[in-house]
């Protein structure tokens, strides 16, 4: 076997592997968004118990999405959200400032604005979640009937857009792939 041949193998191989790894982050992560804005009619109210551990809104922005958990035909859920397209940090910093001081809004296009004044001697970050929805408070989770699991929480974040581009990403190099395969 050629040199050339073995390499073309090798690469297409790692490529293959490559394009079905985003296949599966697009539909295990991802394929939600599709279905969640036509199936989650239902509406029922969840109860913050807990936020998450991973810090979702990026280095060090504070955000802990609260876990809701809801109760559907006897059977309890939970859903993390509600959901924001993306966050924005602004810090300032003073060794004057005395405690640190949060401050939240949320814009027309699901962004959460994070506006932070800390002591730059000592910096505690607040997860500003649990100013917002704090633990014990109820919100509303809209759910799918037929498969109460497929939840979100207050309103619909489209995130459509990333399944796409990790799908279609996902075939353009698999297509790419056999391309190499057949005609290089």
């Amino acid at each position: 076997m050629e040199e050339t041949t073995i390499i073309k193998i090798v690469f297409g191989i790692f490529l293959t592997i490559f394009s079905v790894v985003l296949f599966i982050i697009a539909f295990k992560v991802y394929y939600k968004y599709l279905i969640q804005e036509k199936r989650c009619k239902a509406r029922t109210k969840g109860i913050v118990k807990k936020y998450t551990l991973a810090n979702r809104g990026g280095e060090h922005s504070g955000v802990h999405l609260p876990i809701i958990y809801y109760e559907v035909n006897g059977k309890e859920y939970k859903v993390t959200g509600p959901e924001y397209k993306s966050y924005r940090t602004v810090t300032t910093s003073s060794p004057l400032e005395s405690n640190s001081e949060v401050e939240y809004k949320e814009d027309e296009k699901q962004r959460l604005i994070i506006k932070q004044k800390v002591n730059s001697f000592i910096r505690i970050y607040k997860n500003p979640m649990e100013k917002i929805y704090p633990i014990g408070s109820e919100i509303d989770v809209y759910y799918d009937e037929s498969n109460p699991k497929l939840a979100y929480v207050l309103r619909y974040c489209n995130r459509k857009w990333a399944f796409w581009l990790i799908f279609l990403s996902g075939l353009f190099i698999l297509i790419f792939d056999i391309a190499i395969q057949l005609f290089i």
